[in-house]
């Protein structure tokens, strides 16, 4: 029984391999992480410009001290405005407590 040969043209992604096919004419300088690129371009637009952001400035709270649980959460339609994720957790913190269930 004979072993079935590799054909010179088989695909491959070892290491050595990829090093002894790069083109001879690039230098090592020359490699763009075109990847990285588009991912970094995506995430400065999903985190804005920092120069518009306004550090440390104190916002005017979301919810109103008179807010209940229910009238917040009794329903599936959505905030007017969204709600930071402090705050919430803040309230949700007040609520329990008064409740029993976190000490």
């Amino acid at each position: 029984m004979s072993k079935p040969c590799m054909a010179d043209d088989t695909w491959t992604s070892s290491r050595f391999d990829m090093d002894n096919t790069r083109d001879p004419s690039l230098d090592s300088h020359d490699f763009i992480n075109h990847g990285f690129l588009l991912w970094n371009q995506s995430r400065q637009q999903w985190i804005g410009n920092k120069r518009n952001r306004q550090r440390n400035k104190p916002r005017e709270p979301r919810l109103s001290k008179n807010v209940t649980y229910d009238s917040l959460l009794g329903s599936n339609k959505p905030f007017a405005k969204p709600i930071p994720l402090s705050e919430m957790v803040d309230f949700l913190g007040d609520v329990w407590e008064q409740e029993g269930l976190y000490d």
